[in-house]
């Protein structure tokens, strides 16, 4: 048994019942038995990045708590979005049924072919950051020494348009 972490984890899905898919996805992790749910963001809707003509996005974070090494989370997420029906590999960006990335897991600095954690675009992205300023806005990222607000913060005076109020799950 490791030594139990806390990870933060994003989901996004634009395909199928969206909010029905994250649900489940959720309570699937949480009854793993190296793996405890802690808190969830509230539901944002997004618009699709990288590729026009999809359906909006919904994008949330959760934290969990686990005794696993990064890779063996990760290696849990990718089978969780086979299990709803995420193909890889897939055209960058398009339309999927779930996307679970792990953004960081207690600070841990990796740059594997595998894994790159934090998540090497997590500060750039707004749908990231939106949700998981609801659950740990003081969250510092590890490379940046930057909380999750003041990033948010940045990339909406930097033009970006905010995200609109989130809503339960």
């Amino acid at each position: 048994m490791g030594t139990v972490k806390q990870a933060l984890i994003a989901l996004g899905g634009n395909l199928g019942t969206v909010r029905d898919t994250f649900i489940q996805a959720r309570k699937q992790l949480d009854k793993l038995p190296d793996i405890e749910l802690l808190d969830s963001s509230l539901l944002y809707q997004t618009s699709p990045v990288g590729v026009a003509g999809q359906p909006d996005y919904l994008n949330a974070v959760i934290r969990v708590q686990c005794c696993l090494s990064a890779n063996r989370l990760l290696d849990i997420l990718l089978g969780l979005e086979r299990r709803f029906g995420r193909v890889r590999p897939a055209p960058r960006w398009s339309a999927r049924t779930l996307d679970l990335d792990l953004l960081d897991m207690e600070g841990i600095l990796l740059d594997t072919p595998k894994l790159i954690l934090p998540h090497p675009r997590m500060h750039e992205r707004l749908f990231v950051l939106r949700p998981l300023c609801d659950i740990a806005p003081e969250w510092i990222h590890p490379r940046l020494g930057l909380t999750a607000q003041s990033l948010h913060d940045a990339l909406l005076e930097r033009g970006e348009p905010p995200i609109t109020e989130g809503m339960q799950w």
